[in-house]
């Protein structure tokens, strides 16, 4: 079976590679269209991106890193900063 790209997201505080990540979202094209395992983790795939790109994922997108005052206190909306993973695995046989 061929190869297809899988992507894992990291939303973070802030755009270092090292900070852990407060949401993710993962999408495993190598497993199909009729994904019936997606569950909610309770804990992200890994504790950064560094440990994801350590286990093969490659980055594909950083954020930049935003200049704030102090005075700038709580920012609302959503998360700023995120890391865009991609790796290839093995396309699995729909059932």
């Amino acid at each position: 079976m061929p190869d297809v790209q899988d992507i894992l997201v990291f939303y973070q505080t802030s755009p270092g590679l090292d900070v852990g990540p407060v949401a993710w979202a993962r999408y495993d094209a190598s497993k199909g269209t009729g994904i019936k395992d997606l569950v909610e983790d309770d804990r992200p795939p890994y504790k950064n991106a560094m440990a994801a790109m350590r286990d093969g994922w490659q980055v594909i997108q950083m954020s930049e890193y935003k200049q704030r005052s102090a005075e700038d206190g709580y920012e609302l909306g959503p998360i700023p900063y995120q890391t865009v993973m991609s790796r290839f695995s093995e396309l699995q046989a729909e059932e």
